[in-house]
């Protein structure tokens, strides 16, 4: 029988139908068929073990020693003359700022697992692993642990340092060889800290740019910055716990009590008080609490916006925002929001200012200062907050900006650099005072 006869370009057309649907077969039993035996790619990984420390050795390990050079700065909280920097997982340095244009290292506290702190009176608040200590710091050459409460960071493990009843708290990693591991057991991606958990430990691309204190993860008697996750609030202190949000009846140090532990939201990272009210940074949005009742507090309402890191501060009738992009964020803006916090009910955004990579900000009268990440510190005269970007005031690039508490005419800011020190007397004129570097950074 004779075969029909077909033009060249039908069978063109054919054989590209044709081969558009073996490969559509083909994608069909590759996702409903899984991959066959030998396909999966293997990365290699340095893999890290866990350090344990006994919680005994660490709850026995608060002291003061002589100044120690700042290696690498976390939080800042100022009250009097003072200023205490956090050294992340290591202590508190103390430093005599009297003269901002002089300041003097005058001690270091040793507290082991600290990473957030508050000071009322003589008293020195802060973390220590899953505990919360206070310490009495009236005598500059002497401090006494006067107060603990074990345990109260229950969400620890959510940070990378995990407790074990019988072996402590895991305080560093060590670097054990290379692990081979399929590219599918490592879907979930990199964290923040530069890898991911494996089994018991870490798997990372390079042990050499692991940091372990990226692993955890910041009316007031004295002042916080814009990233602390310490408040003081009369004679209660709010601290955030991965989720939650802990009140903690501080009135008397010796016998600290702890309240309701509210539920707020994932990502929460930054409290700011004002009065009665806690307002709340965290990736989602801002939260605003009343804590009327400080040991119980309630959420008067919840102001949303895409996923981003989230510090805020309030003046007046308004809070500033400032939204970053980062690993740990899981977002791309990077802007300042101002919102109207007339009707705390109903907050209603305002303005949005874009930025580079903003951290921790602060404002004082007109002057709002900016973290802007690397990009530097920005001051800008916010007395219009329909045109603070056509009234930026100073820039100073070149640093890698952190957080910022500007008062009684000083703005301290920390930074990857250092502590900065600026005389913001005469907003025309803003001069810089002091700084002391991070040492390891010049070496």
């Amino acid at each position: 029988m004779k075969r029909p006869f077909i033009p060249a370009r039908a069978q063109r057309a054919l054989s590209i139908k044709l081969f558009i649907f073996i490969s559509f077969l083909f994608v069909i039993s590759f996702i409903f068929g899984g991959c066959s035996e030998g396909c999966e790619v293997t990365h290699q990984y340095a893999y890290m073990e866990p350090v344990y420390t006994p919680l005994e050795e660490l709850r026995s390990s608060v002291a003061i020693i002589e100044p120690q050079e700042i290696k690498q700065a976390g939080k800042i909280f100022f009250k009097g003359n003072t200023l205490y920097i956090n050294a992340p997982n290591e202590g508190v340095h103390v430093i005599n700022n009297q003269d901002p244009s002089n300041p003097q290292q005058v001690a270091f506290i040793v507290i082991p697992g600290a990473f957030d702190l508050a000071v009322k009176d003589n008293i020195l608040f802060a973390d220590s692993y899953i505990d919360l200590i206070a310490i009495d710091i009236s005598d500059p050459n002497k401090v006494e642990e006067v107060g603990r409460i074990e345990g109260i960071f229950d969400h620890y493990n959510s940070f990378g340092f995990y407790t074990d009843p019988g072996r402590g708290v895991v305080t560093s990693w060590e670097e054990v060889g290379t692990v081979d591991i399929l590219e599918s057991d490592c879907a979930e991606g990199m964290e923040p800290w530069g890898g991911f958990r494996h089994h018991d430990g870490l798997a990372l691309e390079s042990a050499r740019s692991f940091d372990a204190n990226m692993a955890v993860a910041p009316t007031n008697p004295g002042i916080g910055g814009s990233m602390a996750r310490f408040a003081l609030s009369g004679d209660y202190l709010y601290v955030i716990d991965m989720a939650d949000l802990q009140a903690v009846d501080v009135s008397t140090p010796s016998s600290m009590t702890a309240g309701t532990e509210t539920y707020v939201d994932w990502g929460i990272e930054t409290l700011f008080p004002k009065g009665d009210v806690l307002f709340i940074g965290a990736q989602a949005g801002m939260h605003i609490m009343d804590i009327s009742d400080p040991l119980n507090p309630n959420e008067i309402s919840k102001y949303e916006h895409v996923t981003s890191c989230d510090p805020v501060i309030v003046d007046g009738n308004h809070a500033f925002v400032t939204l970053r992009s980062g690993t740990e964020c899981q977002g791309f803006t990077n802007q300042l929001e101002v919102i109207d916090i007339t009707d705390l009910a109903s907050p209603q955004l305002l303005h949005t200012y874009p930025m580079n990579n903003p951290h921790g900000l602060g404002k004082d009268r007109n002057a709002l200062f900016i973290c802007d990440g690397d990009a530097g510190l920005k001051v800008y005269n916010a007395q219009d907050i329909e045109a603070i970007d056509k009234n930026l005031l100073v820039h100073y690039p070149g640093i890698q900006a952190f957080d910022v508490i500007p008062f009684n005419n000083v703005a301290m800011m920390i930074g990857q650099d250092g502590l900065y020190q600026y005389d913001y007397s005469d907003l025309e004129d803003i001069k810089l005072l002091s700084h002391i570097s991070v040492k390891d950074r010049e070496e």
